[in-house]
């Protein structure tokens, strides 16, 4: 009995000291973590600076010169892809909010904003290059099987119409999901 009460009395002291020891690696793990992302925001912090500083004018030398000339590169890129992907989608994004809208709505149909004036030769879309495939940019082989008859593809059924709503003030119809309307940003009912 007295074994049973002494191997009992030993696992407790080591269950202690192990759960002691897993307590003070976990809150040493999270100080560890908080004193991580504190460095992530002094960085943030210094990276926002080094970019107002540049933003009005101002310069910290060459390294950073170039540092910067590549960023507003970048965000120059970004903006221009993402110009181009609104285009081919026929779409753009509001200034206030950043719902997508059609590129003719004239008011953001989430916020009501007046939308940026497109002129009607932007609107179109830009039509899509077909990618060439490396069979197509193979040369074709000198004899040439004449083609299977195929059954035709059955024809795809129409889409269902959209259900919309229309603008009591000016009779503009809307996306039935659309607070604002796309003409006269007023609250569509």
């Amino acid at each position: 009995m007295a074994d049973i009460k002494d191997a009992l009395t030993s696992f407790a002291k080591n269950a202690t000291k192990t759960s002691g020891d897993f307590f003070k690696t976990t809150k040493l793990t999270l100080a560890v973590s908080t004193e991580q992302n504190n460095l992530k925001n002094l960085y943030h912090e210094i990276g926002k600076k080094v970019h107002e500083i540049y933003q009005y004018g101002g310069t910290l030398g060459k390294f950073f010169d170039e540092k910067y000339l590549e960023l507003e590169a970048c965000e120059s890129k970004i903006t221009e892809l993402k110009e181009q992907i609104s285009q081919i989608k026929g779409t753009r994004e509001c200034i206030k909010c950043g719902k997508t809208a059609e590129r003719t709505a004239e008011f953001c149909p989430k916020c009501g904003v007046r939308m940026a004036v497109i002129s009607t030769s932007e609107v179109d879309p830009i039509p899509p290059q077909p990618m060439q495939t490396q069979e197509e940019s193979v040369a074709p082989e000198p004899y040439v099987t004449a083609p299977q008859s195929s059954p035709a593809p059955p024809q795809p059924s129409p889409p269902p119409p959209k259900s919309t709503r229309k603008c009591r003030v000016c009779g503009a119809e809307n996306d039935a999901n659309t607070k604002f309307c796309l003409s006269c940003g007023r609250i569509v009912d």
